[in-house]
Order: structure tokens, then C-alpha cells, then sequence
């Protein structure tokens, strides 16, 4: 047992004198300047090691380099982003303003609007106010009063003032429910009532012998009858002597954005 612990002390002993005298003889080498790392041999040596430390260094500054592109790339994308949402947005505005001014010109073109009209601007429809009114931003500063008419498209009139305050009036339709309208048909200048159903219709109660086909007009008496209401369908039933008409505005409220205030 002892000698095998004194073989390998002695092995040991031996490398390490081994390894100390080639360190001693290389070092000697290079202080007397016999060798030197320009020798073929030492360049060989270290080159695999050069290279792969290059290597190394390349891809960690390439992967630096890519975590950099690719934040400045997403940076970039969002500001491209926000700008092409800016333009979309500029573009809608743009739309916007076009429609109505183009809705403008053909009301202009459509009915002269002389001192007796007032235009205004619809801020609330029937959707958004109660039953069939609609809300328009002309107030007490204008020359208008409860009960004048209110237009549509210059020539169809929707409905009356009802109520006015400083910046801005209520308008009550025709077609208010419950709300009764005198009118004359067209072509036999008979005089019917047109009783307001809301939802933009009318309904009128009249005898069967009375000749009244879809399509027949009802007319809003004036000096220049305007149409007020179509008839849209008529309802009648065996040996009843009444039939009901029911009558559309010629407009849909919905879609309009300007109306005009006939002054009294």
C-alpha cells in the first residue's frame, strides 16, 4: 500500500518537473529572441484561437446590433402608425365637410333661400329625442316664432316650431304621434286629416268609394301646395264603409342634416 502511494507522489513529482522545464525552455526561447510568435509554428498555434475569438465578438455585436434594429424598427412602425391614423382621420374630416358642403349647394340650387328661410343645422333626430321631434341650433336671436314650418330639401315641409330657447329650438314633425295635420289629396282637392302615427308615418281614415291607390300624394294647403305625405298602403276589410290609408313622409329624417325655417 505504501508503495503504491510513493509510485504515484513520484509521477507526480516527475510532471511537474516536466511541465516546469518546458515552460523554463520556451521562456528562454523568447527572452534570448531565438523564436517569436511570427514563427509558423506559434502563429498556427494561436490562430484556430484568434479566429474564434473574432468569431465570437462578431456575433455578439451583430446580436447587438439586431436588438438594436429591431427596436428602432418597431419604434419607427408606430410612429409611421399614428401618423397614417392622423391622415385617415384628416381625410374622414375632410369627407365630412366635402358631403355637407356638396348637401349645401344642392339645397341652394334646389329652393332659393331668400330673407323668409332660415337654414339650420340639425343637433338631435327622432332616434335621439322623444317621439318624432328633432332638435336645430337657431334659437331666440333669429326672427323665428312657434308654429312656423320647417323644410326638408327646400320644398317638403317635416314639421313646426314648437318651442324656442336662447341657442337652439325644438321641432315637432307631422308625423308626431297623435298629432293632426290637415292636407288635400291630390288631383280631387278633397280635404282629409292625416293623424300622425310616429316613425316618419301618417294614417288617414277615409270612405271606400274614395278612389286612393299607393302612391297618391297628400298635399299641405298653401298658395303652392307642397307635398306632405305619400300613400304607402290602404287597409280595408269586406262591407266596413271606412278604409285606412297609410301615408309615408316623402323624406327620411335620418338622413337629413340641414332643414330650413319658413319665417312668418
Amino acid at each position: 500500500m505504501h508503495q503504491l502511494r510513493d509510485k504515484k507522489q513520484i509521477l507526480r513529482r516527475k510532471k511537474i518537473i516536466k511541465n516546469t522545464t518546458i515552460f523554463i525552455v520556451i521562456f528562454l526561447l523568447f527572452t534570448l529572441g531565438i523564436v517569436s510568435w511570427s514563427n509558423d509554428i506559434f502563429y498556427k498555434m494561436g490562430l484556430p484561437i484568434w479566429q474564434s475569438k473574432n468569431f465570437i465578438r462578431k456575433g455578439i455585436d451583430g446580436a447587438g446590433y439586431l436588438v438594436k434594429s429591431k427596436k428602432i424598427v418597431f419604434k419607427e412602425n408606430q410612429i409611421l402608425k399614428k401618423e397614417n391614423e392622423d391622415l385617415r382621420i384628416s381625410m374622414l374630416d375632410y369627407q365630412i365637410l366635402k358631403k355637407e358642403n356638396e348637401d349645401l349647394k344642392e339645397l341652394m340650387n334646389r329652393k332659393n333661400i331668400s330673407n323668409d328661410f332660415v337654414l339650420a343645422n340639425i343637433l338631435s333626430k327622432p332616434s335621439q329625442s322623444p317621439y318624432d321631434t328633432i332638435i336645430i341650433d337657431i334659437g331666440d336671436s333669429f326672427d323665428i316664432e312657434v308654429g312656423d314650418i320647417v323644410y326638408a330639401n327646400g320644398d317638403i315641409p317635416i314639421g313646426t316650431i314648437e318651442k324656442i330657447e336662447s341657442k337652439l329650438s325644438l321641432v315637432s314633425l307631422f308625423t308626431n304621434p297623435g298629432r293632426k295635420t290637415e292636407g288635400i289629396i291630390e288631383n280631387i282637392n278633397s280635404s282629409v286629416e292625416l293623424l300622425g302615427r310616429g316613425g316618419g308615418n301618417f294614417e288617414v281614415s277615409l270612405p271606400v268609394e274614395l278612389d286612393i291607390i299607393e302612391g297618391t300624394k297628400i298635399l299641405l294647403p298653401s298658395l303652392n301646395p307642397e307635398v306632405l305625405a305619400i300613400s304607402v298602403g290602404v287597409i280595408s276589410k269586406p262591407n266596413d264603409p271606412i278604409k285606412r290609408i297609410i301615408l309615408n313622409s316623402p323624406v327620411n329624417i335620418q338622413n337629413l342634416k340641414w332643414v330650413e325655417v319658413k319665417i312668418n
